[in-house]
C-alpha cells in the first residue's frame, strides 16, 4: 500500500487518542476531580492525563512541531497540532458518552489530518487531506463516510442553543424536522460527516476553540462537508486558540449559504 503524505502522522494521531481514551476512562467509573477554569468550564484529571500523554507523543515523534491545547501553554513549532483531550468534558462528568478525543494537524493555516475518538463506543472518525474520511469500528470494520441530504433538514446542535430564540427562528425559517443533541463539538461535526444530519453550526462566536474544530474539519471536509465561517470566509488555523466567528458545516454550499445569511448578521 503507498505511503500517503500524513500517514505516518495519521497513524499517531489515531493511536494517542486511543491510549488517551483508554486512560481516561477509569477515571470516568471512577475518581474523578473536577475544578473550574476562569472561563466557568470544567477541567477534570482525566483532561490534563490525556494531554500530557498526546502532548509527549506528539514530542517525541515530531520534536520540531507546535502544539495548540486546550490545557496548556502553546507550544511553537514548524507545523501545528491542535488537541482537545476530552472534547465535551461536561458530558464526561455528567457520565454520559458525548465526549471526544481530537488531535489534528494544520500545515500553512490548513487542517490536513484529523483523529475524533469516541472513548465510550470505541470509534475512531479519521481523515487526511484529500484520502477520504473514515470511521473504523472496535471490531476494524471501516466505513467511508459521506454526507447525504434528507428530505427535511437535520441539524446537530449544543442542548445551550435549542433555548435560544434564534434557534427556534431558525427551526421555523428551515423547517428542520429533527435536532440531534450533543455536548461534543466534535461529535456534532461527526454526525454532519457521517450522513446522520444535514447541518451544525454554533451561534455562540466565544465559546469555540482552535482545538474543538481542527480535527472534525477535515474529517467532515473530506466527507463531503462544506466548512466555513458564517460570513463566508476559510477557517484557518494560525495558532490562535479561540475561532472568535461563528460557523457552519453543512452538506452543501447552497444549504450553508442559507442558512449563514439568516444567521450571520444576527450573532457576529
Amino acid at each position: 500500500m503507498k505511503n500517503t503524505k500524513y500517514q505516518q502522522e495519521l497513524n499517531l494521531a489515531k493511536y494517542l487518542a486511543v491510549q488517551a481514551g483508554n486512560a481516561i476512562m477509569p477515571i470516568y467509573y471512577g475518581d474523578m476531580s473536577v475544578s473550574w477554569k476562569e472561563d466557568k468550564t470544567p477541567v477534570t484529571n482525566a483532561d490534563l492525563l490525556a494531554n500530557q500523554l498526546i502532548q509527549e507523543g506528539i514530542q517525541k515523534r515530531f520534536p520540531l512541531d507546535g502544539i495548540v491545547s486546550e490545557e496548556l501553554a502553546a507550544i511553537e513549532g514548524s507545523r501545528c497540532w491542535y488537541i482537545d483531550p476530552i472534547d465535551g468534558t461536561r458530558s464526561f462528568v455528567e457520565h454520559t458518552d458525548q465526549f471526544a478525543v481530537h488531535i489534528g494537524l494544520a500545515v500553512g493555516s490548513e487542517a490536513v489530518m484529523g483523529v475524533v475518538y469516541k472513548p465510550v463506543s470505541q470509534e475512531i472518525y479519521f481523515a487526511e487531506k484529500d484520502q477520504g474520511a473514515y470511521c473504523l469500528s472496535p471490531l476494524g470494520n471501516k466505513k467511508l463516510l459521506n454526507v447525504q441530504k434528507h428530505k427535511k433538514i437535520i441539524s446537530a446542535m449544543d442542548k445551550g442553543d435549542l433555548t435560544r430564540p434564534l434557534y427556534q427562528e431558525l427551526v421555523q425559517a428551515l423547517s428542520i424536522s429533527r435536532t440531534i443533541i450533543s455536548g461534543s463539538e466534535g461529535l456534532r461535526v461527526m454526525k454532519v460527516a457521517e450522513g446522520i444530519t444535514d447541518v451544525h453550526f454554533n451561534l455562540d462566536a466565544s465559546k469555540c476553540s482552535s482545538w474543538d474544530l481542527c480535527a472534525p474539519q477535515i474529517i467532515a471536509e473530506e466527507a463531503g462537508a462544506y466548512v466555513r465561517f458564517t460570513d463566508g470566509t476559510p477557517i484557518l488555523y494560525e495558532r490562535q486558540q479561540k475561532l472568535g466567528k461563528t460557523f457552519i458545516v453543512a452538506n452543501s454550499k447552497d444549504l450553508a449559504e442559507r442558512i449563514s445569511g439568516l444567521i450571520y448578521n444576527k450573532v457576529n
